[in-house]
């Protein structure tokens, strides 16, 4: 966006290691982001308290306007059908103070242009080529292309991250108030991931977003200070929540597994917190009889935890991650196989005392296996490679990031395996 102090030009969305940054807005909101799967792709949210202007074609040549660069700048005559000249691109946006927004139907150019500026048909079909963060630019420009913009269809497996300093206005008195959450309610947004939060944080979190009751199907709580009575209050007022993750969070115990958790969960992952260990895993297997995906990064797991497991879970689980499960051994291997016999997707990253042994009975016994991850076992040969060549046959990725001790002759065993798509060696020095 241009300035008109110097007449430098940036972009208005700086990227800096995956994450999109629009600058922070006066309500609190501005700073709110939004990641589509995995934390590879992150946008900034935004809320202006100010109306940017449209810019027809006839203001396009003038220097002092700033127009942002979009990603896919289509023309609105174009998808309406009908002709346009040459510089009828894409409208831009004002942000100049002191200026007066003006709204659409005062734009220069003929009624037939201002038309299709809010034609609502034209809008819902145009906003599909833009990313997560252009759309949050793009809901600026006005009302109209803010109630298009605001449809949930725009915003679906997107999941705003939101900072606990995010959550509070400062008011001039000094005082504290919770933001609005109404334009996230909006836009249907049914996951959240909330950052650095407290007990009361999640408490002020359930009051104030109308969805939170039975709306919210996901929810994810990253370096957090939650106690065992904050995840049972949350659990218990959300009772739409079917998907949960814990990632640092190091003050809850087993003790506030054993009181929060319920059926109605499928999914959890635990990563990073240090109270978790055998108890945690009795807990979740005898409290999530419907759990179809376990991610667990836990230290203190032993091989005993693995056979905890009842034969409901055996028959609903399909996904299973042991990361960084130091004191996992060939024997909890045993008690997996056993315990979960479908399961399509199975990781061992980091379990350094699997050795072949364990991976002839992962081969031998979950012949259902469509992705297999062995990425930094290092005592991990060529043959745990026959293995599973021999018996694997429905494999369609494997992961063998630092197998140090593979060899070009385990990856000939691997060339008979017509059902593998994704083969991954990366560090494996040997190759």
């Amino acid at each position: 966006m241009s300035n008109p102090r110097n007449g430098d030009t940036k972009p208005p969305c700086l990227p800096r290691n995956g994450l999109v940054k629009i600058p922070t807005q006066p309500n609190g909101l501005g700073s709110a982001s939004i990641t589509k799967g995995t934390p590879a792709v992150k946008n900034r949210l935004c809320q202006p308290s100010s109306v940017p202007a449209i810019l027809s074609p006839a203001l396009a040549h003038r220097s002092d306007l700033p127009i942002p660069s979009l990603a896919s700048p289509l023309s609105l005559a174009t998808l309406a059908g009908v002709s346009s000249p040459p510089s009828a691109s894409l409208v831009g946006l004002n942000t100049s103070e002191g200026s007066e927004q003006p709204s659409p139907e005062r734009l220069p150019g003929s009624p037939s242009e201002r038309q299709l500026a809010v034609d609502e048909k034209i809008l819902n079909r145009l906003f599909w080529y833009f990313s997560a963060c252009e759309k949050c630019v793009l809901a600026q420009v006005c009302k109209a292309w803010r109630r298009v913009l605001y449809q949930p269809k725009f915003w679906v497996g997107l999941t705003p991250v939101l900072h606990t300093k995010e959550l509070y206005n400062v008011l001039p008195g000094g005082e504290k108030e919770f933001v609005s959450l109404q334009g996230f309610a909006v836009r249907g947004f049914d996951g959240f991931c909330l950052v650095g939060v407290s007990d009361l944080d999640i408490c002020e979190f359930i009051d104030n977003y109308p969805l939170s009751k039975k709306g919210v199907k996901s929810m994810s709580l990253k370096r957090s200070t939650i106690t065992d009575a904050g995840l049972e209050v949350m659990l218990e007022q959300m009772q739409g929540v079917v998907r949960l993750e814990l990632s640092g969070c190091n003050d809850f115990t087993e003790a506030g597994l054993w009181s929060s958790l319920n059926a109605r969960i499928t999914a959890l992952s635990v990563s990073d917190c240090i109270n978790v260990a055998d108890d945690a895993i009795a807990a979740i297997s005898q409290l999530l009889p419907n759990l179809t995906e376990l991610n667990l990064q836990a230290y203190h797991v032993t091989d005993t935890a693995l056979a905890y497991f009842t034969a409901k879970q055996g028959y609903t689980t399909h996904t299973l991650r042991l990361n960084s499960c130091w004191e996992i051994t060939n024997h909890g291997v045993v008690n997996m196989v056993h315990s979960l016999p479908n399961l399509s997707v199975l990781s061992l990253s980091g379990c350094s005392k699997v050795t072949d042994d364990g991976v002839e009975l992962v081969a031998e016994n979950l012949r259902k296996l469509r992705s297999l991850d062995l990425s930094w076992c290092p005592r991990i040969t060529d043959m745990a490679l026959e293995y599973i060549a021999c018996d694997l046959h429905k494999l369609e990725e494997l992961v063998l990031d630092r197998c140090v001790r593979i060899t070009d002759t385990g990856l000939s065993y691997l060339s008979t395996m017509s059902s593998l798509r994704s083969l991954y060696l990366r560090w494996c020095c040997q190759v």
